[in-house]
């Protein structure tokens, strides 16, 4: 008789656009066969991703959110890991983190808690609260080097409790074509503040002025995408909004150049995509990025986040030749050499197996 496959539950807020909810879906592919996946959605957001679970064969609980930490959910969450009898349980983002950290402990499963950026999404007594979460955690997931710093400079956790675990990177789209007459800038991502493509639309004026036919598309939704739509209307018909998209690869394969602008970031999915299609990323220094946009050999870095700096990185990666023929060559060979979804599965899997021997048969509430 074959050993029992460790269980494992992914707790998340959502399972709509975004790149956590992209790497959940990849993680819960690249870990079949090794790990019996369960993953507990903590919102009725579900789209795309309950779907390509479910399409996976993995196992999806949907609970209903009203407020921020509500105690029926969190109830609603023990219910649901009595049931599934997970031999871990992992939070995958800020709130779900406090969720998982919660019900686990209550029930005695250990738990693993992670952070996806370069810093904590929350201050004041919430960080406090989340920080001590994350020491008294059994092990807490980084995707990127720079949250591995922050966490043990600035949160005070020993190295020996993180385990850094990359992202994923899983495109299916044409090899991207040079640039035409009108060559497109790109930017992917949550329409939200932190992503400031504010500033990448106030650039675009300044760029057309030496590009004169360059165009931006925005792909993904959000809460700014109405202010984010007030400000382009100057630019007339050289900005178009895509909306979310399930898939932004085939978008991506045909930008000239992406633009990641973020006030901070771990390491974003949509860097990782353009990379592995070669196209150039202009990039400010957040997260991991200036580890991976090697200037003139991947792409641009601007000096600082100002919109001047931001025009100058795209006119140069619209421009340079050089670059663009760098980019189509270095750019998959790096996320070829770091980026594997064998390493990913067999870093998490060794994790649980770990935990989950430590573990042994203790009572689950």
């Amino acid at each position: 008789m074959s050993p029992r496959l460790p269980r494992v539950s992914f707790v998340i807020d959502d399972l709509g656009h975004g790149g956590a909810q992209r790497q959940l879906w990849l993680t819960a592919a690249a870990l079949a066969g090794r790990v019996d996946v369960h993953v507990v959605s903590m919102s009725s957001t579900v789209d795309p991703y309950a779907r390509r679970l479910a399409n996976d064969a993995v196992a999806v609980t949907v609970l209903v959110r009203r407020s921020g930490l509500e105690p029926g959910r969190l109830r609603a969450l023990m219910r649901c890991l009595r049931a599934s009898r997970p031999d871990v349980v992992h939070g995958v983002l800020g709130a779900s983190n406090a969720y998982a950290f919660i019900a686990a402990r209550v029930l005695r499963i250990p738990v693993v808690l992670s952070l996806r950026s370069d810093r904590l999404g929350v201050t004041d007594a919430r960080a406090r609260v989340l920080g001590w979460m994350l020491r008294h955690a059994d092990a807490v997931t980084v995707n990127s080097r720079a949250g591995l710093r922050y966490l043990t400079a600035s949160a005070g956790l020993p190295e020996s409790h993180l385990v850094f675990v990359p992202n994923i990177v899983a495109v299916d789209a044409p090899a991207p074509h040079a640039p035409t007459h009108a060559p497109v800038v790109g930017c992917v991502g949550r329409l939200v503040e932190v992503k400031r493509f504010d500033a990448v639309i106030a650039a675009m004026s300044m760029v057309r002025e030496r590009v004169p036919s360059a165009r931006l598309v925005v792909v993904g939704d959000g809460p700014c995408r109405d202010s984010l739509q007030a400000a382009a209307r100057a630019l007339a018909d050289a900005v178009e909004f895509t909306g979310a998209v399930d898939d932004a690869a085939p978008l991506i394969a045909g930008f000239a150049c992406l633009v990641v602008a973020s006030e901070h970031e771990g390491i974003p999915n949509a860097a990782l995509e353009a990379l592995d299609l070669g196209v150039p990323v202009a990039a400010v220094r957040a997260g991991d990025l200036p580890e991976l946009v090697v200037e003139g050999v991947t792409g641009t870095v601007a000096r600082d986040g100002s919109p001047a700096a931001l025009a100058d990185a795209i006119t140069r990666a619209l421009t340079d030749g050089g670059l663009r023929d760098s980019a189509r060559r270095e750019g998959p060979r790096m996320i070829r050499e770091r980026f594997s979804s064998d390493r990913t599965r067999d870093l998490l899997v060794a994790l649980y197996h770990r935990l989950g021997t430590k573990a042994g048969a203790a009572p689950r509430g």
